[in-house]
């Protein structure tokens, strides 16, 4: 059943505590205001707590409860699918109290990819001067002004608190990442997608989905949205049907994209060329063939533009005017982010899954003259069936594999390396293994040679490390570039002053 925003006013007649002075709805009992609605998600870890944490909500002022269950409570009522609901409710409520031209929005799922693709339109979007919002891992807000975000896709409520409030500050477009959790929690619901574009999808999140099928299924979800016009899509991803389908059954009918390097597709690439300062190819389309040039390591850094191009190129801006800024674009922090050291590359990456460490590596064996290394981990609470599949993406696409720490979060280290190291054969392989990741960055820093290519993997842009549930400052970029200065000034002090 849908429910509107007005239909609020005649659920569980009488309701008569809806009709009160309404400033809108909240989700947090510690933060309600007098005023608001509080809807009491039932919670995943504490459901026992989810009536203390409505009563709370009342002592504190708030109109009413909405539960997806009964509480019993009075001032209450229930909706059993209101986690789908509340997005709408929210930009409903906010567009009466205050009207304002909404933000056309712009989506990206998939595994691996999404953030680099939506940072990377929403450059070029403001590089053809118009204000663009971006949100998703590596922090929310107009570009530059990004404050960190708390999720990868915030909850239904905060989405439209912020894209509202983006939409005020002048933002014409909002170029945004759509998790699966995201996705299949609703927390996109009340949000007019305009053009979404899908990048691949590899092992992740089997903690929560369960199966790759169930994770491909929720990712489709992004191509069901009745206000979509166009649809981008990777043809080169083995899951691609899943969301090619989800399009093509989709009653608005959108205009489905799609784009290659290895096949024909409406947009193609073909000639790449590499070094180390990016890469050029051709991209073939039915406007015609155009040469770019990408300032971005990586094949996949290609795919990830094209994509953008796309998804920029169908929001009304010309092809060959987004092409000739392509060059400025500068991507997300921790995103085959490079730090240069003479003859020496450290590119720290967020590659947190076989098949993107294996994609980085890959990549980066087509630039590197001497050693490649790996310096990874793998995080605490998470999927455990992955860990030895990163070991071996390092043993079979690195020259040098080191282990080391991720966030444990709240397992027990051992049991992490444990399970990095299970079944697998090292065999002649160059391996340390250095728990403390902090130390193990500055053995790579003094042990590298000219020529190397270090990878750090894992963390890209998170500056904390989590442990025992406890998050400690720590950011590979500044551990790599406090290793390189450290080692320069031992270096220089070997030598007498003259």
């Amino acid at each position: 059943m849908s429910i509107t925003f007005q239909d609020l006013y005649t659920v569980n007649e009488p309701a008569a505590w809806m009709k009160e002075s309404f400033s809108g709805f909240n989700l947090d009992s510690r933060n309600v205001t007098a005023g608001q609605i509080f809807i009491a998600l039932t919670s995943f870890s504490q459901p026992e707590k989810t009536v203390q944490f409505a009563q709370a909500a009342l002592d504190q002022g708030a109109l009413g409860v909405i539960s997806e269950t009964d509480l019993g409570l009075e001032k209450s009522c229930t909706i059993a699918h209101v986690r789908h609901l509340m997005g709408q409710w929210q930009k409903q409520y906010l567009q009466s109290a205050e009207p304002v031209q909404p933000a056309r929005i712009i989506a990206v799922t998939g595994t691996n990819g999404k953030t680099t693709i939506s940072r990377l339109i929403a450059e070029l979007l403001m590089l053809q001067g118009q204000k663009c919002a971006v949100m998703g891992t590596t922090g929310n807000g107009i570009l530059p002004n990004l404050e960190a975000s708390s999720h990868t896709t915030l909850d239904a409520l905060q989405m439209q608190n912020a894209l509202h409030r983006y939409a005020q500050q002048g933002a014409g477009f909002a170029s945004i990442e759509a998790s699966s959790h995201g996705l299949e929690q609703g927390r996109l619901n009340g949000c007019d997608i305009e053009i979404a574009a899908y990048s691949n999808l590899s092992r992740d999140h089997l903690d929560y989905h369960k199966t790759l099928e169930a994770y491909a299924e929720a990712k489709s979800g992004l191509f069901k949205f009745e206000s979509l016009k166009a649809a981008i899509i990777n043809i080169d991803d083995a899951h691609a049907d899943v969301m090619l389908q989800a399009a093509q059954h989709n009653p608005a009918q959108p205009k489905i994209l799609t784009y290659s390097t290895a096949r024909p597709a409406d947009y193609r690439v073909e000639a790449i060329q590499y070094s180390l300062n990016g890469a050029q190819f051709k991209l073939l389309t039915a406007q015609g063939e155009f040469d770019v040039h990408s300032p971005l390591l990586g094949h996949f850094n290609v795919e990830n533009l094209v994509a953008s191009l796309i998804a920029a190129e169908q929001a009304g801006y010309a092809l060959q005017d987004l092409i000739q800024s392509a060059p400025q674009l500068q991507g997300a922090p921790g995103r085959m982010q490079v730090i240069r050291d003479a003859e020496r590359l450290f590119i720290v990456d967020y590659a947190h899954t076989p098949d993107a460490l294996i994609q980085v590596l890959q990549t980066l064996k087509r630039h590197v003259t001497n050693d490649l290394w790996a310096v990874f981990g793998c995080g605490g609470d998470r999927d455990r069936g992955k860990r030895p599949l990163m070991t071996q993406a390092a043993l079979d696409h690195a020259d040098i594999a080191l282990i080391t720490s991720d966030n444990p979060r709240t397992e027990n280290p051992e049991q992490i390396f444990a399970d990095m190291k299970a079944g697998i054969d090292f065999g002649q392989k160059q391996v340390h293994e250095i728990r403390d990741r902090r130390e193990a960055i500055k053995f790579a820093v003094a042990n590298a040679k000219n020529g190397d290519i270090v990878v750090i993997a894992g963390k890209g842009h998170e500056n904390y490390q989590e442990i025992d549930g406890v998050r400690h400052w720590f950011d590979d970029v500044v551990e790599v570039q406090s290793a390189i200065d450290s080692q320069h000034h031992t270096a220089d002090s070997a030598y007498p002053a003259q």
